[in-house]
C-alpha cells in the first residue's frame, strides 16, 4: 500500500531478506555512502536504501532474516534494474528502525533456483537465484582501479552442481571488497545465491553481485546437493586453478623461474601496448623476511581531494593526491604538488626480502598489501615505530605487529618491469596482492592437482 503519494505519516513492520555492502560514491555535493535492503512482509517485497548517518546507525544492527519497523522514510518510483517492486524506500539521517520480536506471520526468503547450465543462456544483467557447491576458494586480491583510482579488493570462487550433459557444471562467483575479505568459504560448502547477477567477459559468463549469500544453509535442497558434490569429488575430482591478479589461470613459479622470463621483458623507456611485453605478472609462493626497521616504512602523505584522471570516462570527480608531504617551519605539511594541510595521512611504502628455495629478490610493499598483512593502518603503526625509535618504548608491541606478517609463507602476485636507475637498467619487482597460506587448503589443492595429472 506504499507509494509517493502516501506521504511520510507510515509504518511498515518487515523482514530484512538481503544487505549489501556499504559503498562511497561522490557527487557535487562531495563524498557521501549508502547500503540497500530487500524487506518483505505478507504482501510483498520492496527494496530500502539507507544513505549518509543512517548508514553508520542501521548497517551494523540490520541484520538478514530479522523483522524490524521502519518509519520515517520517503516512497520513491523504482529503478527496475536494481531495486524489488514498483517503489523504493529511502531512508536518511532522521530514519527510525527497531528491532521486533520473530514473526512467523512475515514470509521468510524465497528462491527460485536455476541451474548453473542454464547461466550461460541468460542474459548479462540478467538476476538468478543458484544453489551450488564451493569447489575453490582461492585468495583475494588488491589492486587501484584505473578508472577510480581506488583500491579493490577481489575473489573469484568456484562454483559446481550437478546439472549439464557432463553431469556437472562449474561456473566463477566474483565477490568484491568487504564480501570478498570473508573466512568463511571453504571448499565442500553448500552456497545459495539470491538475486546473482550473470555477468560475461570474453563470451564467458559468470555471477556476481548476489544479493544475499547463505553459506551451509539450514533448507532441504543442501544435504543432497552436498551428497552429491563428495561422490563426484571420491571419482572424478576437480583441479583448483591457481588465479593472477589479471583473473587468469596461471602456473605457479618459482624466483628463479620469474628471474629467467623476465629477461625477456621489453627494455625500460618502451612503449606500452607494442610487440614486446613491458610487465610481466607472476603467481608465487614466497616467504618473507623481515621488515626493515631502519627507517620508517611509510611516509606522510598528502590527503588533499585532486581532479581524478581527467579526460577518462566514467572516472569520479576527485581522488586523493597521496604525494608525500614534508613539514614547513610553521609546522604545516606541503607536498610536491602544492598543496599545504594541517595534517597529512600516513601510507606504507617500504622494500623487503623476499625468497623460496631457489633465489631471493627484494621487492616493493605499498599501503593496501602491507596494511592487510600488518593488520594496522599506517596512521596507527606510525606513532609505536616513532615511540620505540626515539625511546624503545612500545618494542613488544611493535614486534607483534611484524610477527604477523614476517617468516611467513605467502601466495604473492608479484609484477616485475625494467626501470633506469643511475644510467644502469635493472629490474624493478613489486608485490600487488599477499595472502598467507592456509596449509590445509594447499594440501587439498595440490592432492587435486596430483589426482588429474595421474588421470591425465
Amino acid at each position: 500500500s506504499l507509494n509517493p503519494y502516501a506521504g511520510g505519516r507510515w509504518k511498515i513492520k518487515a523482514r530484512v531478506l538481503t544487505k549489501s555492502d556499504i559503498r562511497k560514491f561522490n557527487n557535487s555535493r562531495g563524498e557521501g555512502q549508502l547500503f540497500k535492503v530487500d524487506l518483505k512482509d505478507q504482501s510483498g517485497e520492496m527494496s530500502a536504501t539507507f544513505f549518509g548517518r543512517a548508514v553508520d546507525k542501521y548497517h551494523g544492527m540490520l541484520k538478514p532474516g530479522q523483522v524490524y519497523t521502519f518509519t520515517r522514510g520517503q516512497v520513491k518510483t523504482a529503478n527496475k534494474r536494481y531495486d524489488t517492486g514498483d517503489f523504493v524506500l529511502t531512508f536518511e539521517e532522521q530514519a527510525q528502525v527497531e528491532a521486533c520480536e520473530e514473526d512467523q506471520s512475515i514470509p521468510r526468503i524465497g528462491y527460485e533456483f536455476r541451474p548453473l547450465c542454464d547461466v550461460a543462456a541468460l542474459a548479462p544483467e540478467a538476476l538468478v537465484d543458484v544453489k551450488a557447491v564451493i569447489y575453490s576458494v582461492p585468495p583475494p586480491f588488491t589492486f587501484v582501479a584505473k578508472t577510480s583510482n581506488r583500491e579493490m579488493t577481489k575473489r573469484e570462487i568456484g562454483l559446481w552442481d550437478p546439472s549439464g550433459p557432463a553431469g556437472y557444471s562449474t561456473m566463477e562467483l566474483t565477490l568484491w571488497n568487504e564480501s570478498a575479505l570473508g573466512s568463511d568459504f571453504q571448499v565442500g560448502q553448500v552456497a545459495f545465491l539470491k538475486k546473482a547477477r550473470v555477468t560475461e567477459f570474453n563470451q564467458q559468463k559468470s555471477l556476481g553481485s548476489p544479493a544475499q549469500l547463505d553459506l551451509n544453509p539450514d533448507h532441504p535442497d543442501a544435504f543432497p546437493l552436498m551428497s552429491s558434490f563428495q561422490q563426484f569429488q571420491a571419482t572424478n575430482p576437480l583441479p583448483v586453478p591457481v588465479k593472477t591478479s589479471s583473473g587468469t589461470s596461471s602456473k605457479v613459479k618459482t624466483i628463479e623461474e620469474c628471474r629467467q622470463e623476465d629477461l625477456n621483458l621489453a627494455p625500460a623507456g618502451t612503449p606500452a601496448g607494442g610487440v614486446e611485453k613491458t610487465v610481466h605478472r607472476h603467481s608465487v609462493v614466497v616467504t618473507l623476511t623481515q621488515l626493515p626497521t631502519d627507517r620508517p616504512p611509510y611516509y606522510s602523505a598528502c590527503p588533499q581531494q585532486v581532479e581524478s584522471n581527467p579526460g577518462r570516462a566514467n572516472a569520479p570527480a576527485t581522488r586523493t593526491c597521496n604525494k608525500k608531504t614534508s613539514q614547513g617551519s610553521d609546522g604545516r605539511w606541503t607536498c610536491g604538488g602544492g598543496h599545504v594541510v594541517d595534517c597529512p595521512d600516513f601510507r606504507y611504502m617500504f622494500r623487503l626480502n623476499i625468497l623460496d628455495h631457489t633465489d631471493q629478490i627484494e621487492a616493493n610493499l605499498y599501503d593496501d598489501v602491507a596494511k592487510q598483512l600488518l593488520q594496522i593502518s599506517a596512521k596507527e603503526y606510525m606513532p609505536l615505530f616513532e615511540a620505540w625509535q626515539s625511546s624503545g618504548e612500545k618494542a613488544r608491541q611493535l614486534q607483534e605487529i611484524h610477527q604477523r606478517m614476517e617468516w611467513k609463507k605467502c601466495v604473492i602476485s608479484l609484477r616485475s618491469q625494467k626501470e633506469m636507475w643511475q644510467e644502469n637498467e635493472r629490474l624493478r619487482y613489486s608485490i600487488e596482492s599477499a595472502h598467507v597460506i592456509d596449509f590445509s587448503k594447499s594440501g587439498r589443492n595440490m592432492l587435486a592437482d596430483v589426482v588429474a595429472s595421474i588421470e591425465d
